[in-house]
């Protein structure tokens, strides 16, 4: 028994060539795939990649000015200033600073009525408080800049200008004895100090800080500085730092007079330290 087959209908060779046709355009569709696939990822780990650059490494912003202010500890006192500064140049800056500080003498000892209680203290000797209104012009430079926003620039600064020394005389509440017992006080007057007239029996301590303003005494000098500048802000448009440096203060004309018993100067010399808060702009 035979048994024919239409060539036609189970042409095998026909298939095969088709089949190979449609696996190379398998093949061809799977490699362009993987291709587009492999692009995007690249694309998309590229964004990424920018979009984290913006965020840790961000194109920096040159300020052409800042104002910033804080507190002063000196070595002879303490103090406040406010500073302002004008760019001229990248690492360069014009600095205007006005300081106002008190100025105290190295032999002050505060002292209290070895006789009476509750009596207020004061500094036995010293004839007039002394402060100082310093406006100075200078300039500050940027030596190196934060490379990070943790980091920490660094720079300094140099400054002079006029020293306006203001005396005010020291006020005291004195004790009146009654005549014959020197520890029965009957009445409390305030006076000016005069070495001459109150000692430390009779001295119940100083009197209110606002007594004196009206008798201001002007001694008139001349002031320079230099500090080290270390800022820490995390944002640039912020300022917040310390400043370390040192002090002159020059009286030509005659020596301030703040003690009685001790040699008074007419030069100062001092070291600082400074808390600095305020922002940086453009105009």
């Amino acid at each position: 028994m035979v048994v024919i087959v239409n060539y036609r209908i189970f042409n095998f060779q026909k298939i095969f060539e088709e089949s190979a046709v449609v696996s190379k355009m398998f093949k061809i569709f799977i490699i362009k795939a993987l291709s587009l696939t492999g692009l995007f990822l690249t694309s998309l780990t590229a964004f990424g990649q920018t979009q984290e650059a913006t965020i840790f490494d961000e194109s920096v912003i040159i300020y052409d000015r800042s104002v910033y202010g804080g507190a002063v500890l000196h070595t002879s006192g303490w103090g406040v200033n406010v500073s302002f500064t004008k760019n001229k140049g990248a690492f360069k800056s014009r600095l205007f600073q006005i300081d106002v500080v008190g100025m105290k003498h190295p032999k002050e000892v505060r002292s209290f009525n070895p006789y009476f209680e509750d009596t207020r203290s004061y500094i036995y000797g010293k004839l007039n408080n002394f402060f100082i209104i310093r406006p100075t012009i200078g300039k500050k430079y940027l030596k190196f800049d934060k490379i990070r926003k943790s980091g920490v620039a660094i720079g300094y600064n140099w400054r002079f200008g006029p020293s306006l020394g203001f005396t005010k005389p020291v006020y005291l509440e004195i004790g009146i004895p009654q005549e014959g017992s020197q520890f029965n006080i009957i009445d409390v007057i305030v006076e000016k100090y005069d070495p001459e007239l109150h000692l430390p029996d009779n001295i119940l301590g100083r009197a209110s800080g606002l007594r004196g303003f009206d008798e201001l005494g002007l001694q008139p000098g001349i002031h320079a500085a230099f500090g080290l500048n270390f800022e820490y802000d995390p944002e640039r448009e912020g300022v917040k730092g310390i400043e370390v440096g040192a002090t002159v203060d020059y009286y030509p004309f005659d020596e301030v007079e703040i003690m009685a018993f001790s040699q008074n100067k007419s030069l100062f010399f001092n070291f600082y330290i400074s808390l600095q808060f305020g922002t940086k702009f453009n105009k």
